[in-house]
Parts: structure tokens; C-alpha cells; sequence
């Protein structure tokens, strides 16, 4: 299949697509930490003991004022809309928010409520792969069918969310033995090589998200286990047949493809003099904080 880098381009685009107009800031500390949409105020106006809509912006009421109190409003909100059916699927895993990674944490919510908020997400990305004869191998995951996002998709073999807690390598080795039984020891081997962002708007929900990439080298011996049940299948494929899935289908997982075409660019497998280049590396890299 041939391959056109206006394709890669068109993912860049596609993981891009919003409208700020249409969202009112959140508001924390006099910062803004995230985004909602104006359609779904209506819902947040049911919390009024927690949260004050105002004219310009969301902020917690009056009466809460520490990160204690934060966690516990946002809690109960987050519960209360999950009941109410709002939230279809909760992963009970704590989120860290932050104005931005490294600063201090301004308060806990459940992962899976962050892009209603619109809040910035961090996450990890490894590109396990194996060179067989210098010809470059990668391992593909096929997400477990009953996933509540993206199901029977294409994915890494390793992917997840930044653990509350945990640094950005913890999380990667603590997934890395979750999803694709990868041990620690030899998780420790990943190389941490930048990241991508991107942000996009679905279902009247802003993702602002930032994936930090690590590359794992393995041996033509290892074989993937998934222990989380979040996986059906592995299979290696040459990168070859990586790209051609990514510029001629939407087989993957759709924030895959920029974490592939980036370790295309990075190992030389799209080339500085083709059509396209300098667009592609820069785009990959958005602001999320756009305003």
C-alpha cells in the first residue's frame, strides 16, 4: 500500500478539532485548569453547594478552599453523575490536577471524568520493538472488546494514564507489568524520548492531553502477556505494515497514530527531505494551554 504523509498529517489534524468559544474556563487559584463545556453547565448547576457558575468562568464555591475539600466536592460530583447516568463507566483510579505536570496538585477526581472538566491528562506511551535481521519489528495490542473506549482497536503494548502518586517511570513499569507482562527489570530498559499532544473535543468533552513515549527494545524472545484483561491479543509486525495500518486505515486507537508517526520520524522511517517534514514534527507538539 502506498504510503502519503498528508495522511500522518490528516491524524495530527483529527486529534485537534475544537472550539474554545464554546466552553467556559475552570477556574482554581485564579488559574485555569480546565475547560466546560457550555451544554453541560446545566448539569453542573445542580451542585451548587460545590461549584459557582459564573458569567466567565466555573470555580469551586466560597466554602471550599483547600485541596482536601476539592477532593471531597469533586467526589461526591463525580459519584452523584455517575448514578445519574451522565458518566457511563468510572475507572476508580485517582487523577492528579494540576495547572500544569510537575506543579503542585490542586486536587484528586476520577480519571474518567477529566475530559468533561476539560482538564489536562497526562499518559504513557511504549513502543515495544524488536529488530530481527536490521529490520525493524513491532509489537501491536488489540484492545479487549468490552473496553468502554476505543474497543477491538489497535494499540501499544503498553498505555495508560499517570498514576496519582507515582512518577512518570514508576507508572510506565507498573503498566508495562500490567498490560503486557514486561518485569520490571527489564521495563527499566525503556528509554523515555519526548512526548506528543494534542486537543481535541469529543461529545462536548475537551481532551488536553500530553503522552510521554518511551521506546523499549526487546528481545526477539520476549512474548507479551496480558494480566489486566485489557487486551485480547499481541502480534508483531514489521513497521512496514505499522505505517501502512496508519496511513491507509483507522485501525488504531486514534492518539496511536501520532505516537507511531513520531517513532517513524525518530528512527528514520519518515525523512526530513519528504513532503510535509517540518509540519508533521512541529504539529505534533500542540499548546494545551491555548489560552
Amino acid at each position: 500500500m502506498a504510503i502519503n504523509n498528508q495522511r500522518y498529517l490528516d491524524w495530527i489534524i483529527k486529534c485537534n478539532q475544537y472550539d474554545l468559544n464554546k466552553y467556559l474556563p475552570f477556574v482554581v487559584e485564579q488559574q485555569k485548569i480546565g475547560y466546560v463545556h457550555q451544554d453541560n453547565l446545566s448539569i453542573l448547576s445542580e451542585y451548587s453547594e460545590y461549584l459557582d457558575i459564573q458569567s466567565d468562568k466555573l470555580v469551586f464555591s466560597k466554602a471550599i478552599s483547600t485541596a482536601n475539600q476539592r477532593n471531597d466536592a469533586m467526589k461526591f460530583i463525580v459519584d452523584d453523575m455517575y448514578a445519574r447516568g451522565v458518566f457511563k463507566v468510572l475507572v476508580g483510579e485517582d487523577y492528579d490536577v494540576m495547572l500544569q505536570f510537575g506543579s503542585p496538585v490542586l486536587f484528586k477526581m476520577e480519571r474518567a471524568a477529566t475530559s468533561f472538566f476539560g482538564i489536562h491528562k497526562y499518559g504513557i506511551h511504549v513502543n515495544g520493538y524488536v529488530i530481527k535481521n536490521n529490520q525493524y519489528y513491532v509489537w501491536v495490542a488489540t484492545r479487549a472488546k468490552d473496553k468502554p473506549m476505543w474497543p477491538g482497536k489497535y494499540d501499544h503494548i503498553v498505555a495508560g494514564g499517570h498514576s496519582s502518586g507515582m512518577s512518570v517511570e514508576q507508572t510506565m513499569i507498573k503498566e508495562c507489568e500490567e498490560e503486557a507482562n514486561i518485569s520490571a527489570d527489564l521495563a527499566k530498559q525503556a528509554k523515555a524520548v519526548g512526548y506528543v499532544s494534542y486537543l481535541v473535543e469529543k461529545n462536548k468533552k475537551l481532551s488536553r492531553d500530553i503522552l510521554f513515549i518511551y521506546d523499549i527494545l526487546l528481545p526477539e524472545s520476549f512474548i507479551p502477556l496480558n494480566t489486566d484483561g485489557e487486551v485480547d491479543s499481541f502480534e508483531l509486525l514489521s513497521i512496514e505494515d505499522v505505517l501502512n495500518l496508519v496511513n491507509n486505515t483507522d485501525k488504531y486507537k486514534l492518539n496511536c497514530n501520532l505516537v507511531i508517526i513520531d517513532f517513524a520520524i525518530r528512527h528514520g522511517f519518515i525523512k526530513p527531505d519528504e513532503p510535509l517534514y517540518l509540519q508533521i514534527v512541529q504539529d505534533l507538539k500542540v499548546n494545551t494551554n491555548p489560552i
